[in-house]
């Protein structure tokens, strides 16, 4: 029977981990199982609360979620180890369907599928409408499919392999991850609907700049990374240029729309959103290309 790892990196996850910890304590349709919290430099409670809940604790003090994962997998002992974040809930049988996917000799790497929460704020309600966490996307993205980070399972083997998760990227390492995956052993990600985990969006608006901001820097350090394979050049620089110009409307016209009840407070407030997230995804983008450089 092939063993399995849960590992999860958190970092001030007191609030959270628990209910990560007890749905994964609840899981369904799958033997025994192992599960690595990898301790960030945490200064809260995060650790304690792991060990409550039974699981081994490793401790990693270099920041960022690709360093805590190489920890997480460096520890763990199965031949597959599934990865969540600790701001997650699994479904109660999400590692029973992602692991299905490995019954298949030549699978390496696989994503589950992530549900938003029910949203609550304006924030929230975009998140969930450009598709943000949706792995069904990410896994037929061009030119990098990848399996996104707070929901996937790789061969452990596979992962050193391929070199482990890059610790110099803050966001865009599961593109990196599941690219250098993808090019070491001719594979693709394989989607598992039925694996289904449960993620809050970032609630409020300087949440989700912050996040916009970090994932535009992401992209940033993938065109440095791979400039044969991915080109920066005038013909993208031009087009993003009049997205922007475009987008750069979208509240104005959003209020003279409301106002005269062409458009309804919906479509107004994702056009506002929009907005705010082209502004910021870019912004990151520029700020890490052009003057902080990107990451090789």
């Amino acid at each position: 029977m092939t063993s399995v790892s849960v590992v999860i990196p958190a970092y001030n996850a007191q609030a959270q981990i628990g209910e990560t910890l007890k749905a994964l304590r609840a899981q369904a349709g799958i033997g025994d199982f192992e599960i690595v919290v990898a301790d960030n430099a945490s200064t809260d409670a995060t650790a304690q609360i792991a060990l409550d809940y039974g699981a081994k604790v490793v401790h990693e003090s270099t920041r960022g979620p690709a360093a805590a994962r190489n920890c997480g997998l460096r520890a763990a002992s199965g031949e597959i180890v599934a990865h969540l974040d600790a701001d997650t809930v699994p479904s109660r049988r999400w590692l029973c369907e992602l692991v299905k996917a490995f019954e298949d000799p030549a699978a390496v790497i696989a994503a589950g599928r992530t549900i938003c929460y029910p949203p609550k704020t304006a924030a929230e309600r975009y998140v969930q409408q450009i598709g943000l966490y949706d792995a069904a996307l990410a896994v037929k993205r061009t030119p990098f499919p990848f399996a996104p980070s707070l929901n996937l399972a790789v061969r452990r083997r596979a992962a050193f392999t391929a070199g482990g998760w890059n610790e110099k990227l803050i966001t865009g390492e599961d593109v990196d991850f599941s690219h250098r995956i993808a090019k070491t052993f001719g594979t693709t990600v394989q989607y598992c609907e039925r694996a289904v985990l449960y993620h809050h969006a970032r609630a409020d608006d300087k949440a989700l700049v912050r996040q916009a901001r970090s994932y535009g820097a992401g992209v940033a350090d993938l065109y440095s990374m791979y400039p044969d394979e991915i080109e920066w050049n005038a013909r993208k620089a031009f087009h993003l240029a009049g997205v922007i110009a475009t987008r750069a409307f979208y509240p104005a016209a959003a209020k003279i729309g409301r106002r005269l009840r062409l458009i309804d407070d919906a479509r107004g407030e994702f056009m506002r959103y929009h907005w705010l997230w082209t502004r910021n995804f870019w912004l990151g983008f520029a700020r890490r290309r052009y003057a902080g450089g990107g990451h090789g």
